[in-house]
């Protein structure tokens, strides 16, 4: 009965206090695994590569019309597809081909997090009919990309193995796919999907995860993350496709070959134009186009000082507003032991012994700090930073917190108990 009597009264400054707990843990919780997740992906992913110049390279087919009557020749897409092996055997070239899409799977068991149009205007579909695979699908996020790419980006793989890029082959029983690391607790590898590529039933086989914040830059977005991701490799080569397929490697060759290309600062942008016109007279594709990408490095910059220079006034503020709620907690928690004294010195008076009260009032704590602890795990799960160190860290703070707010209720209590002890005298 003690423990409840303590809420009796108090309950509401009770919940202000665990809220404004709750508030300041997920605020300093967002910012130490933002701040690790995004200086962990600058200094991983672009580490080798502040030092290019980035090219977009695509096709100039901007007609429909044209595009359909080019795609629909297999021996144009041949020459699009001898384009990009000529491109990419230029050493003095890194093709970095990407591209993301919307990817039906079959009975997926992932939740919406992992559709494609989550969190977008496009917004989720959920299981629906597709033709050809004769159950319900989702559309979910993946990427495609090449050999190059993935080392370009330092992408590594926490579990499992990476793909065997040179046996990599559209045409076997099945792809081999990479899952990012949020797909841990959905599938394991070995496991098999049955998706819909480009209007071909394929059959995809986890060969691992990557690891937590793999990013690449895609569409001008330097931190492209794809933890939620389902990443299909490109084969070596697309050339020697079977003309039967034809509708399926056209949509295949003119996504590889929309892609950017790295070039050293010591390579002008002419010597780069000349390489890809060798290429073009060596494989007979002309209908290339080629421009800067200057906000690759614009946006480098600008990434590293926002994490660099900016962290300590997050920091400050963060202070700031820890310092203001330690405030605010602890005119609360005093407030609710001046509403509990009268009952604490009914209670000594009745012959509660110090002992009973103390429990009983460490207990309120503890009640408190267990509603604390509830909210936070589940604010926490909604938010987009996963960061396992940041989470340990967080949760020895407030166990330290409950240990000083524990200690200092004890204080108060005895003081209590001894004027009631006066008193009785």
């Amino acid at each position: 009965m003690g423990l409840i009597d303590n809420f009796r009264g108090t309950w509401l400054p009770t919940l202000a206090k665990v809220v404004i707990i709750t508030v300041l843990a997920v605020t300093v919780y967002n910012l130490a695994s933002f701040g690790q997740s995004s200086r962990d992906a600058v200094n991983r992913s672009f580490a080798s590569s502040a030092s290019v110049n980035f090219y977009g390279l695509s096709d100039q087919l901007a007609d429909p019309e044209q595009f359909e009557q080019y795609r629909s020749s297999p021996e144009n897409i041949r020459k699009l597809a001898r384009f990009y092996d000529d491109v990419g055997a230029d050493d003095r070239l890194k093709v970095l081909s990407i591209f993301d899409q919307s990817l039906p799977i079959a009975d997926f068991t992932g939740d919406e997090s992992f559709e494609y149009g989550y969190g977008t205007e496009i917004g989720t579909q959920g299981p629906h009919d597709e033709e050809g695979l004769g159950t319900d699908v989702v559309n979910v996020k993946s990427v495609q990309l090449n050999q190059t790419a993935f080392d370009f980006y330092n992408l590594k793989t926490e579990s499992g193995t990476a793909p065997n890029w040179d046996e990599v082959d559209y045409a076997a029983d099945s792809i081999p796919v990479l899952l990012g690391a949020d797909y841990r607790d959905v599938y394991e590898v070995g496991d098999t999907l049955k998706g819909n590529y480009y209007s071909q039933i394929a059959e995809f086989s986890v060969v691992g995860f990557l690891e937590a914040d793999s990013s690449v830059f895609y569409q001008n977005t330097i931190n492209f993350f794809i933890d939620d991701y389902v990443v299909i490799p490109y084969p070596p080569t697309i050339a020697d496709f079977p003309e039967s397929e034809s509708y399926f490697y056209g949509i295949l060759a003119f996504a590889m070959i929309n892609a950017n290309v790295a070039a050293s600062t010591d390579m002008s942008s002419d010597a780069v134009l000349s390489a890809l016109q060798v290429a073009a007279a060596q494989s007979g594709f002309h209908e290339f186009a080629l421009i800067g990408v200057p906000a690759y490095i614009t946006q480098f910059g600008l990434v590293r000082s926002l994490i660099t220079d900016n962290l300590g006034l997050l920091v400050a503020i963060e202070i700031v507003l820890a310092l203001g709620a330690a405030v605010v907690v602890a005119a609360l928690t005093h407030r609710n032991h001046r509403r509990r004294g009268q009952r604490v010195r009914t209670q000594w008076a009745l012959g509660w012994s110090p002992g009973h009260l103390e429990r009983t009032a460490i207990a309120t704590v503890a009640v408190e700090y267990v509603m604390v602890g509830a909210l936070v795990t589940l604010v926490i799960r909604l938010l987009p930073n996963h960061d396992p160190g940041s989470w340990r860290l967080l949760t020895l703070g407030l166990v330290v917190i409950f240990v000083g707010d524990a200690v200092w209720q004890r204080w108060l209590l005895k003081t209590t108990i001894s004027e009631a002890s006066r008193n009785t005298a």
